[in-house]
């Protein structure tokens, strides 16, 4: 039951915390992001399905997987693009999201997507696309250490002194 002569009392504060956490079991995959570019995904010991994003174990089967480089390329298999987003991203706004199938995994990751000329039909399903990284000084192990970008832009997305092409 509501108190009808209840009003809320509400203050505006700001919260800094200093935090440090661990990505264990997925440590792998942002270690090898940060020193070596490298897009790793498991591959199950018993079905041998190949998860991307990574897993520890297979969701289908239950059996322990194992790690597996995966190549820097892939195709789009759902998109949306970007009007609104957070500090990392603001400059590149408008910009594209999309579930990649990278090439040689079973599942798909959710990750950026950039264009020189961001239209619907650049990021729509079936697109290939490649993944750029920022230089080996600016990546830090996570997420945002790369994004991908339409195959026919690749070469003009890695001559760009901040970007370093992928395989």
């Amino acid at each position: 039951m509501t108190d009808k002569n209840f009003q809320a009392h509400e203050i505006r504060d700001k919260i800094k915390i200093d935090y440090k956490y661990t990505y264990g079991s997925q440590s792998k995959f942002f270690i090898d992001l940060m020193s070596d570019k490298k897009l790793q995904g498991t591959k199950c010991k018993k079905c041998g399905k190949v998860w991307m994003p990574p897993r520890v174990g297979c969701s289908d089967c239950f059996e322990d997987t194992e790690w597996v480089e995966l190549p820097h390329s892939g195709q789009i298999m759902v998109s949306t693009i970007v009007w609104y987003t957070t500090s990392d991203f603001i400059q590149k706004i408008p910009y594209g999201i999309a579930f990649i199938k990278l090439d040689n995994a079973d599942t798909a990751l959710l990750q950026g997507v950039f264009s020189e000329n961001l239209v619907p039909s650049k990021i729509k399903k079936g697109q290939r696309v490649k993944a750029v990284f920022k230089t080996a000084a600016d990546r830090e192990g996570k997420m945002t250490d790369f994004f991908f970008v339409p195959e026919d832009e690749y070469e003009a997305w890695i001559n760009q002194e901040q970007y370093e092409g992928g395989k």
